[in-house]
């Protein structure tokens, strides 16, 4: 928790102005692998029972299909600093729980977001974040839902500043495969 605390410059307020975001486009695929594998080995030092570091190779198929499936229920967004590719989010409407379901009927979208290592704690998220918000109110979207791990300190924090609640309890158990 303290290396996460730690990757918070006081230098936000130089960068954010900086900050280009844009649509995701195949072009520029090796940097979202990149920013991918950053943000999954940030994530893996966090939560390893949850966590892993894909392949390259794996991540470029994962995030091809992302880009490639930009539409009325997804959205792939870039932040560009001095013309790199620093930070990626997505969005994409999570399918109904169906007829018959206790659930109320609302257009629900997930949203995830990686910052490339060394840009984290700059507010590049924020305005990922905010991108993502814009696109949502723009397709009806009633809910934005996302999955972060609790010991994940800045991230809850920016979350939780953006106006996102706790909303139900993720529990878990392992077993052994039978």
């Amino acid at each position: 928790m303290a290396e996460e605390r730690s990757l918070e410059p006081s230098v936000a307020p130089t960068l954010a102005p900086a900050v280009e975001i844009r649509p995701a486009t195949v072009a520029d695929l090796d940097e979202l692998v990149e920013v991918y594998l950053s943000a999954a080995a940030h994530h893996a030092a966090i939560d390893p029972d949850v966590y892993l570091v894909p392949t390259a190779a794996n991540a470029a198929i994962r995030w091809q299909h992302r880009v490639e499936s930009r539409g009325p229920d997804a959205e792939c967004v870039v932040s560009v600093v001095d013309g790199r590719v620093v930070g990626s989010a997505s969005i994409e409407v999570v399918p109904s729980a169906g007829v018959g379901s206790m659930i109320r009927p609302l257009r629900i979208a997930e949203i995830g977001i990686g910052i490339l290592d060394g840009y984290r704690g700059l507010g590049i998220g924020q305005r990922l974040i905010a991108e993502l918000e814009r696109w949502a109110a723009d397709h009806g979207i009633d809910r934005i839902v996302l999955l972060v791990a609790e010991a994940n300190v800045g991230a809850l924090r920016l979350y939780r500043r953006l106006g996102y609640a706790g909303d139900s309890v993720v529990l878990r158990k392992e077993v052994a495969a039978r």
